[in-house]
């Protein structure tokens, strides 16, 4: 009897955990929809959206100061393609990443950076670390 009555409360926590993140994930706003989106044609489970930053625009001096020339190493464009635009970014935890702990659990913390509503770049940060967006380090 007492083991039902634990697994009853562990479906029922399990069910409502599961609900929140659905209704959280389901009301985005369309930038946000876009890189989530991204991040899930790339493989990545989304936990969480946690928010956004922007818009902001970067300079020549801009690109080679901390945190600019951090996360502009390692996209596959070159610096000067993001000066002069207007960026923002879009913050998810996400799983089953490379950089997640055995078995692909651990949350990874991932940045897409938008150019309106385009996903022109994404990075990975774990431990302090800027990676890719699938974890290669440059």
């Amino acid at each position: 009897m007492k083991r039902k009555v634990i697994l009853v409360l562990i479906s029922i926590l399990l069910v409502m955990l599961l609900g929140i993140r659905w209704v959280h994930l389901a009301n985005l706003s369309e930038s946000s929809t876009i890189a989530m989106n991204h991040l899930k044609d790339e493989g990545l489970f989304i936990l969480y959206h946690e928010g956004e930053y922007g818009p902001y625009s970067l300079t020549r001096n801009d690109i080679n100061d901390k945190p600019y020339s951090d996360y502009i190493s390692v996209q596959s464009f070159n610096a000067q393609f993001y000066m002069d635009k207007e960026l923002h970014h879009e913050f998810f935890y996400v799983n089953n990443h490379p950089l997640s702990n055995v078995f692909g659990l651990g949350g990874i913390f991932v940045t897409v950076i938008m150019n309106n509503e385009e996903v022109v770049g994404a990075f990975s940060v774990k431990n302090g670390m800027t990676y890719s967006l699938l974890g290669e380090e440059e």
